[in-house]
């Protein structure tokens, strides 16, 4: 890579992050709701496990909600593989399960195909999502959107700063 290059790819990473409050703060507002309702059905039902679902820096995410949740709830929280049902076409029991998906685009076939098989063996499908319009945000049970807008560098950068406090609310 050339130093312009990076220079510029520094500089847009830069900008973006520095939109990540504006955007943390719209999800807050946004996804109140709907994390106050999730909140009382899982209270009400409690899963016996939570299962995160993630790619790339979506799955630096996932670890971190397995922090959040088993520091803060005391349910264990692990994470699958999308490979496991892609490519290893086994789909794993997740009765009783929250199953947490992450992802910016909510389009990865993995992630999904992950989550409809999980939906299948019962359990509750959470989306943490940038664009609702995907067949990850559809498939769930309930979406979160993580509202950053479009991301314009390569790397995540406000979408994961937001995906953090989704996390965070959700719990």
């Amino acid at each position: 890579m050339k130093r312009n290059q990076v220079l510029n790819t520094q500089t847009l990473m830069a900008q973006e992050t520095s939109e990540a409050p504006d955007a943390v703060a719209r999800l807050i507002a946004a996804n109140d709701a709907a994390c106050a309702a999730l909140g009382e059905r899982l209270r009400s039902n409690p899963p016996r496990l939570v299962v995160t679902c993630a790619r790339g820096s979506s799955d630096h995410a996932a670890t971190y909600a397995k922090y959040v949740i088993e520091t803060t709830v005391g349910v264990i929280t692990a994470s699958t593989a999308p490979s496991v049902t892609s490519v290893y076409t086994h789909s794993p029991s997740f009765k009783g399960s929250l199953f947490i998906a992450i992802s910016q685009s909510g389009k990865s076939p993995d992630l999904v195909e992950s989550a409809r098989r999980a939906k299948q063996s019962g359990a509750l499908i959470v989306s943490i999502v940038n664009e609702t319009y995907s067949p990850l945000a559809e498939l769930a049970d309930v979406c979160l959107p993580v509202h950053a807008g479009p991301e314009r560098s390569e790397a995540a950068t406000k979408s994961y700063i937001a995906s953090l406090a989704a996390i965070l609310q959700l719990v």
